[in-house]
């Protein structure tokens, strides 16, 4: 018997981190008003049953921003593993590049006890109170 302490395992989750790019270089982002500070994050979730990556990467901007685009316009980048007390999330980076500029984009607060206050953000300077999935994904992201 070992003498080292058995933890039991973390549950593994997959999910998605939507880089919006305006035509000018910035980064959508929005705040977790139930995560503890409230960090900066860009839109994101899991996939439903049967989605492709880059269609969860849609669907959940739409349900949170209201921004619809085609899946086809949608791009993964990378993937990255982030761990929490109670699970690991395998996040897949999916781009998504408007053809407008930043201040010609509206998305709306369609879930506003989850997300809130959008702003732009320049994603090779970020800010500081990033959450963890997000700063992670901005990491591993490079301009096209």
């Amino acid at each position: 018997m070992s003498t080292r302490q058995q933890q039991s395992p973390r549950e593994t989750r997959v999910g998605v981190g939507v880089l919006v790019r305006s035509s000018d270089g910035l980064v959508l982002v929005a705040r977790r008003l139930a995560e503890p500070g409230q960090p900066l994050a860009v839109p994101g979730g899991k996939p439903d049953p049967g989605e492709t990556l880059e269609q969860s990467a849609v669907r959940e901007l739409a349900e949170e921003t209201g921004l619809v685009v085609d899946p086809a316009d949608a791009r993964v980048f990378d993937c990255v593993l982030v761990a929490d007390d109670t699970a690991s999330w395998v996040v897949a980076g999916v781009e998504v590049s408007l053809p407008v500029r930043a201040a010609d984009v509206e998305p709306r607060e369609l879930e506003p006890t989850r997300i809130g206050g959008f702003a732009w953000i320049d994603p090779l300077a970020p800010p500081e109170g990033l959450f963890p999935a997000t700063a992670a994904v901005l990491e591993r992201w490079r301009p096209t």
